[in-house]
């Protein structure tokens, strides 16, 4: 592996996945320790009601470069991945899951790109989702596009970002709509993203929680109060600083 590529946090949020995590960290870092890359690994366990904290911590006792992370109580997947980000130190996150779904080494396709691009997202080519979250998956990569000119491709998917993205841009999003609000920050801001479409299996532990109706109606509150401070917010503030600055000289 090329010492030219950046280096990366790779990073794992985990709610009650005891049949998954010890493989998917063992894995992960097999794989990086034998890649010539300047890594990290961070696990944050939200706060999950079976043995996972526990694997966890027997993991990261055996191998090298695993940070672990206990939220204290189930903070959700929103309030996780935000700890993830805050505490990563490498110059790009890479934010995967631990059901399995998408494996490690999708990180080596992603990380070349990072020579063109900011973000690269690993678009799913099979969501593996019923005609209900497809549909609702449908609506939510439209939104952007239509009311903030962002394609943001497959938001929720797993992605390798610039760490200064994250620590630039304030997110007033809630929900989960949170990973599409730093997509739409960033474009806006001229930062580069990217898809690159990978295979993932299917969820093979636990439950997908994303789509309850709570979630749907905080996500939809979300969309406006991210089109209400960046159309309507910002505007205000340039034009208190139009008048703060005075008349041209004539």
């Amino acid at each position: 592996m090329s010492s030219t590529l950046p280096s990366v946090s790779v990073c794992f949020p985990a709610y009650n996945e005891e049949a998954t995590i010890e493989h998917v960290l063992t894995e992960a870092h097999e794989l990086l320790s034998a890649s010539g890359l300047d890594y990290e690994i961070l696990v944050c366990n939200d706060g999950s009601l079976d043995r996972t904290g526990r694997i966890i911590e027997i993991v990261a006792d055996r191998l090298s470069l695993i940070r672990v992370l206990h939220n204290p109580g189930n903070q959700g997947i929103r309030a996780t991945f935000e700890r993830l980000y805050r505490e990563s130190a490498k110059d790009f996150v890479f934010l995967n899951s631990t059901d399995q779904q998408w494996e490690t080494s999708v990180l080596f396709d992603l990380l070349p790109v990072t020579t063109r691009f900011d973000i690269v997202i690993a678009t799913r080519d099979d969501k593996h989702y019923g005609l209900l979250r497809r549909l609702v998956s449908w609506v939510f990569n439209l939104i952007p596009v239509i009311l903030f000119g962002v394609k943001t491709y497959d938001a929720g998917a797993v992605k390798l970002v610039r760490r200064e993205i994250i620590e630039r841009f304030t997110l007033v999003s809630r929900s989960p709509f949170s990973e599409a609000e730093r997509l739409i920050r960033a474009a806006r801001a001229g930062y580069r993203i990217a898809a690159y479409p990978v295979h993932v299996a299917e969820r093979r532990t636990g439950r997908a929680r994303g789509v309850s109706l709570p979630t749907l109606a905080h996500a939809l509150t979300d969309v406006m109060r991210v089109w209400w401070h960046l159309h309507i917010k910002r505007a205000d503030r340039d034009f208190e600083k139009e008048r703060s600055a005075g008349p041209l000289p004539g």
